[in-house]
């Protein structure tokens, strides 16, 4: 395990510099957050400190991104390429490539003044060149979602969302906002009647059970499979909670 961190560490180090260097080339870039689609951090470098934590930060872009990508590939069968939120004082840039997820944070008048679109094109190559790091690491290659289904292959459903009820990945029939709502609202409840963090849940049926499970400070993870057996469900537990030390 220690070898792993150590091998993260120097990842993180590698993006943060590039980061950095992109930080120190315009004054138009206030920060940017890398993460995976699942919502796991990566690397954050932000010029000030945001009202968030990194981690949200990177959840709340991650399911950003999701919506984005379903929004787009639903009613013009096209894959995003970028999605871009105008304010008044500041410009939200969010970036997919293959392995990450990008968020830019830009002063929206030097943006403007400099060219919104050269920013643009500027910081899709650096999200590619990060990726590129990213793909070639052993680290981020098992992702819950690959682990999961390797190590749970009867899955029916999964889905990684945000504790506030915001899809991040979802492998399901249901409408993914009903999902996430439905099991946000669980978690929620859990947490009232524990009067405290839940650690995981078991919904039990007659032929199959679902599966609650606390990721991180920002995400949960869900899954259904079709087994009500106690001695096999706690066997998925203890899959799951490997997978979730392995990867976060």
């Amino acid at each position: 395990m220690e070898k792993q961190d150590e091998i993260l560490e120097e990842l993180q180090k590698d993006v943060s510099r590039l980061v950095e260097k992109e930080l120190e080339s315009t004054s138009a870039v206030i920060g940017i957050n890398i993460g995976t689609p699942e919502g796991t951090k990566i690397a954050s470098v932000f010029k000030k400190d945001l009202n968030m934590t990194m981690g949200e930060v990177t959840a709340a872009n991650s399911s950003l991104v999701f919506l984005s990508s379903k929004m787009l590939k639903d009613s013009l069968n096209q894959d995003v390429s970028y999605n871009l939120i105008i304010g008044k004082k500041k410009i939200v840039l969010s970036i997919l490539a293959e392995s990450i997820t990008m968020i830019i944070y830009l002063n929206r008048e030097l943006a403007e003044l400099e060219g919104l679109d050269s920013h643009i094109s500027r910081l899709q190559k650096l999200s590619l060149q990060i990726n590129a790091i990213i793909e070639t690491s052993d680290i981020l290659k098992e992702e819950i979602f690959k682990g999961l289904k390797r190590a749970i292959p009867n899955t029916l459903v999964l889905a990684i969302i945000t504790k506030d009820g915001l899809p991040i990945k979802i492998q399901s029939t249901m409408p993914e906002s009903i999902l996430s709502a439905m099991v946000a609202a669980l978690y929620n409840l859990s947490g009232v009647l524990l009067e405290s963090g839940m650690e995981y849940s078991i919904i039990g049926g007659e032929n199959g059970s679902v599966i609650l499970h606390d990721l991180d400070e920002n995400r949960i993870l869900a899954l259904a499979v079709p087994e009500s057996d106690e001695r096999k469900l706690g066997f998925y537990i203890a899959k799951i909670k490997a997978i979730i030390q392995k990867v976060i």
